[in-house]
């Protein structure tokens, strides 16, 4: 029996027959360019929050456990939301898809919180400091509750639009200008933040979030139908078999727990570290100066993000994940020494290449063992599990920090990076369940 199917953008759109669609069908890099503009401005944002945002608390006096804690992408509330967001948005379908409409929904709030929160300092004589800092923090939790909301069905779009040997070279694409998008919010801050001050910036993170999700909309639709069976609704106990019903994908998400205690603490701390005061451990640098240290890492990042996302499909993603983790825990090793800035730079971008290669590997090896018909599901459980790590690693870091200085920082980041890579080596992706399933064993 014929059915009708349809080509746009070069997605090929399931059978309107409850068919599922063929897995073979290619994403055009038209295509894959669209999905992933998004991530422009969702990556500014995630620059915003990591390095700019602990600057901008410094300068309103709030203390270290507090700025690590409201500066990290990923808060607490996450690891009941998340995995409810994701499983929601694998059971809904709307005229702008199934992920999508999450978007709409989403967005414009994130962008309202955000761009009232550098206008709150106006009202100190009002407020008190007290004062001013409890409305920055509540925008804050606000602008990132949203955002999370919004960003979670989005990355969800991957795996739905994209066949499973072109998601490493599609993920590098997203991730690529991702961090283009960061590299440029740097420079910026880089060249500009001593002129005109920090408040600008939130204008500018804005309007990249409202440009960046527009060809989401234009340039790709979705497929309405997905592979594997659909299940409608998630009871408690399915949550939590989604975490340790299958010890392979157990085995990721801690790793990804342990490996995010490492890289929340480097994200919020790295620009404070620069500007601390030297008898605190710190470099003693000015503003501008201390955002060349997440630069470097960034550049790094982007040079390595597009050739390892190739790599990702050539080599396999648990050895391009091994290979970030253990890069990334040389460079925090060989950064307790380094207390000149040329030497820490070259540490710096080890560290992006090691980024590059986990950031590039580790989503597209979740999307490869669990089903994807409830790959919403495991998404939300994803972020459930770096929003527990988020939060401790900055309650852990800064009370490291505030206790001790920041010459306790990089061994607290080398440890969990080497510890994370004790469940990864341990995982096997054909003794997924779902591997098993799909290939009828």
């Amino acid at each position: 029996m014929e059915t009708n199917q349809e080509i746009i953008g070069g997605v090929m759109l399931a059978p309107q027959t409850g068919e599922a669609p063929p897995t073979d069908a290619p994403l055009s890099t038209r295509a894959a360019m669209a999905y992933s503009s998004g991530n422009i401005g969702s990556s500014i944002f995630y620059a915003l929050n990591n390095y700019l945002l602990p600057v901008f608390l410094q300068n309103l006096g709030a203390p270290a456990v507090l700025r690590n804690l409201l500066s990290s992408s990923h808060s607490f509330e996450g690891a009941i939301i998340q995995p409810l967001v994701g499983a929601w948005s694998d059971r809904t379908w709307k005229r702008t898809g199934r992920r999508r409409p999450f978007i709409v929904r989403f967005l414009p709030w994130t962008i309202l919180f955000l761009g009232i929160t550098p206008f709150i300092p106006a009202f100190s004589a009002v407020l008190g400091t007290a004062g001013v800092i409890a409305l920055v923090s509540l925008a804050i939790f606000l602008f990132s509750v949203t955002f999370n909301v919004m960003y979670d069905p989005y990355l969800s779009l991957l795996p739905d639009i994209t066949p499973e040997r072109q998601r490493g070279w599609v993920n590098g694409i997203f991730q690529a200008l991702g961090a283009g998008g960061q590299v440029a919010f740097l420079l910026a801050l880089v060249l500009l933040a001593g002129k005109i001050g920090l408040n600008p910036f939130f204008a500018i993170c804005v309007a990249a979030l409202m440009l960046g999700f527009v060809p989401v909309f234009t340039g790709l639709r979705e497929p309405r139908t997905l592979r594997g069976t659909h299940q409608a609704r998630y009871t408690l106990r399915e949550y939590w078999q989604g975490f340790v019903g299958d010890p392979q994908v157990l085995l990721f998400f801690l790793s990804q727990g342990l490996m995010w205690l490492g890289i929340n603490a480097i994200a919020v701390n790295l620009t404070p570290y620069g500007t601390g005061a030297v008898a605190r451990g710190g470099l003693g640098l000015s503003d501008s100066l201390a955002f060349t240290l997440p630069l470097i890492i960034l550049l790094s990042s982007t040079i390595f993000y597009y050739p390892l996302g190739i790599l990702t499909d050539r080599l396999g993603v648990k050895r391009v994940f091994i290979f970030g983790i253990v890069c990334m825990s040389i460079a925090s090793i060989l950064a307790i020494f380094m207390k000149s800035l040329l030497p820490l730079y070259a540490v710096l971008a080890l560290a992006g290449l090691g980024n590059a290669a986990q950031t590039t590997s580790s989503y597209p090896m979740l999307t490869r063992i669990v089903f994807p018909e409830k790959m919403g599901l495991y998404t939300g459980l994803n972020t459930a599990v770096t929003s527990l790590s988020a939060p401790l690693s900055s309650l852990l870091a800064g009370l490291l920090i505030d206790g001790v200085g920041y010459n306790a920082m990089f061994p607290y980041i080398a440890s969990t990076f080497i510890v994370a890579l004790i469940p990864l080596a341990l995982l096997r992706m054909d003794r997924s369940q779902a591997v098993r399933a799909l290939h009828g064993q």
